[in-house]
C-alpha cells in the first residue's frame, strides 16, 4: 500500500511539528529547573557596574583553606564559618534570593555570636535559593554564591 500526501495535507504536516517543536521549547522554559528565567536582581545594572569586586571577593575565598558549610534541614539552613576564623570579627551580609518569587528573598545583616548562623524554617519556602554570603575579617572581603534546594 502506497502512501500519497498532496501539497494541502504536507503542509498541516509541517505545521503540526513546528507547533510540536515551539511547544517543547515553551514547556522546558517554564516546567524545567535548569532553565531559570527570573531575574536575579532588580537592579542589575547597578550591580554590574560592581562586577569586579565580586569576582575579587569570589577569588579571595577560592583561596581559603576551609569552605564555608551550608546544611540545609528541617529546622532551616545552617551556615558554619570555618574554625580558624574568629566569629567576633566577621561581618556579614546574606542574600537569599527564591527561584520564582522576589517576594520571599530574604537580606539580613548578620553579626554573628558563634560560627555558625541559622535561617529559620519558618521564613523559608520550599523550593530553589539562590545564596549570595559577603563576609568581611580583617579587612578581607569574601563571597560565597551556592543554589540551594529547600
Amino acid at each position: 500500500m502506497k502512501f500519497k500526501l498532496n501539497w494541502g495535507q504536507s503542509i498541516a504536516v509541517v505545521l503540526f511539528l513546528f507547533v510540536i517543536f515551539i511547544g517543547s521549547f515553551v514547556y522546558k522554559t517554564l516546567f524545567v529547573s535548569e532553565y531559570d528565567h527570573a531575574l536575579v536582581s532588580k537592579e542589575y545594572y547597578k550591580e554590574e557596574m560592581h562586577y569586579q569586586e565580586e569576582i575579587d571577593r569570589l577569588e579571595n575565598a577560592s583561596k581559603l583553606n576551609e569552605n564555608i558549610e551550608i546544611d540545609t534541614n528541617s529546622n532551616g539552613i545552617t551556615i558554619q564559618f570555618p574554625s580558624s576564623m574568629d566569629y567576633k570579627e566577621i561581618t556579614a551580609h546574606l542574600k537569599l534570593m527564591y527561584n520564582t518569587d522576589t517576594s520571599f528573598d530574604i537580606e539580613k545583616e548578620i553579626k554573628l555570636d558563634s560560627l555558625s548562623f541559622q535561617i529559620s524554617d519558618k521564613d523559608l519556602v520550599k523550593g530553589r535559593y539562590l545564596l549570595k554570603l559577603i563576609w568581611e575579617i580583617n579587612e578581607n572581603s569574601y563571597q560565597l554564591n551556592e543554589k540551594i534546594d529547600y
